[in-house]
C-alpha cells in the first residue's frame, strides 16, 4: 500500500490523499480485484509445488492495503494472510471480512513488510504462496530494504512454495510523463483519480525515483472534496531487478503477464514476476 502524504505539524491530523482514506482506497481499487485473483490463482495452479499445490493453499499479501485481495480470495475459500504498516488499512480490512462472514478464511496484520517473520506477525513456513502486485514492491527505496523482504518471504513460504511481484521495468531516458484516470462508485460515494507519472529523467526526478502526483475528487450526496498528494516509487530496468532477484535467497522461476500466462520478461512495462527459493 501507499504510504500517505505528510502533513503540517501545527494543523490537526487528517486524511488529505487516498492512502490516509480507506474507505475511499478500497471503493477506488475493488473494481478488477477478481480478474487480479484470477490471474494469481492461475500462476499458482501451475507453479506452487508444495505438498498443498491442488488444494487448500494458503496466501500471504504483503502491502495488502484495504484487503480487497484478501476479500476476494477468501470468498473463493483460500485462506489469506495480508499485512500493511496503516493501522487503519488493517482495521478496515478485518471490519469487511467479518461483515462478510469471511474471518475464518482472511485476516490482516500490522507488520513490515522488512521484519514481518522476525516480529512474530506470520510463521515461517506456513504460507505457499504470496502476492505483491500493481507495483507496491516499488515503495521499497533500497537494495537493503528489498533483500531484507525477500528474506522475509522465502523463510514465510513452505518448500515449493512461489512469490509473485507485479513489477513495471522502465528504459531509462526513452519514456515520457503520463497520465492515468480511474473512476469508481460505491452507492452514492463517487471517487475520482487523476494521476500524473512523471519518469526518472527530468529535474525532480533522480537516477532510481519516479515522481507520482494524485488528485482525487470524492463527491458524496451534500459535498465535493478535492485531495492531492504526491509520493515517489522506485525504479528498476530489467537488468537491474534481474540482478537484485540473483543477490537474494529467492530465483526467478517465471514470468508472466498481467492475466497470469506465462511469457518472457520485458524490458520495460508490466510483469509477474515468479519467485521461488532457490
Amino acid at each position: 500500500m501507499l504510504p500517505p502524504p505528510q502533513t503540517q505539524p501545527s494543523q490537526p491530523a487528517q486524511p488529505v490523499g487516498l492512502y490516509a482514506d480507506a474507505m475511499v482506497y478500497d471503493t477506488l481499487h475493488t473494481p478488477g480485484t477478481a480478474e487480479e485473483i484470477d490471474s494469481i490463482a492461475r500462476i499458482t495452479n501451475r507453479c506452487v509445488r508444495t505438498k498443498n499445490r491442488q488444494k487448500n493453499q494458503r496466501w500471504l499479501e504483503p502491502a495488502c492495503g484495504s484487503g480487497r485481495c484478501i476479500r476476494t480470495a477468501a470468498a473463493r475459500g483460500v485462506r489469506t494472510t495480508g499485512f500493511d504498516l496503516e493501522v487503519p488499512m488493517i482495521q478496515y480490512a478485518n471490519a469487511r471480512l467479518a461483515r462478510a462472514g469471511l474471518a475464518d478464511l482472511g485476516r490482516a496484520v500490522v507488520a513490515d513488510m522488512r521484519t514481518v517473520v522476525d516480529d512474530g506477525a506470520i510463521e515461517p513456513g506456513s504460507f505457499d504462496a504470496a502476492f505483491n502486485t500493481i507495483n507496491s514492491f516499488r515503495h521499497l527505496m533500497s537494495d537493503r530494504d528489498v533483500l531484507a523482504h525477500l528474506d522475509q518471504i522465502a523463510r514465510a513460504l513452505r518448500p515449493g512454495g512461489v512469490y509473485i511481484v507485479g513489477l513495471s521495468t522502465c528504459a531509462y531516458g526513452l519514456e515520457f510523463p503520463t497520465e492515468d484516470v480511474w473512476i469508481a462508485n460505491r452507492g452514492r460515494l463517487a471517487v475520482t483519480q487523476t494521476v500524473q507519472f512523471i519518469p526518472p529523467t527530468g529535474p525532480a526526478g533522480g537516477a532510481r525515483i519516479e515522481r507520482v502526483h494524485s488528485h482525487l475528487t470524492i463527491t458524496k450526496p451534500n459535498s465535493t472534496e478535492h485531495r492531492d498528494s504526491s509520493y515517489a516509487l522506485r525504479t528498476y530496468s530489467l537488468d537491474q531487478w534481474l540482478d537484485l532477484i540473483a543477490r537474494s535467497p529467492m530465483g526467478l522461476h517465471k514470468t508472466a503477464d498481467h492475466d497470469g500466462d506465462l511469457c518472457d520478461p520485458s524490458e520495460s512495462g508490466y510483469r509477474l514476476y515468479v519467485l521461488g527459493n532457490t
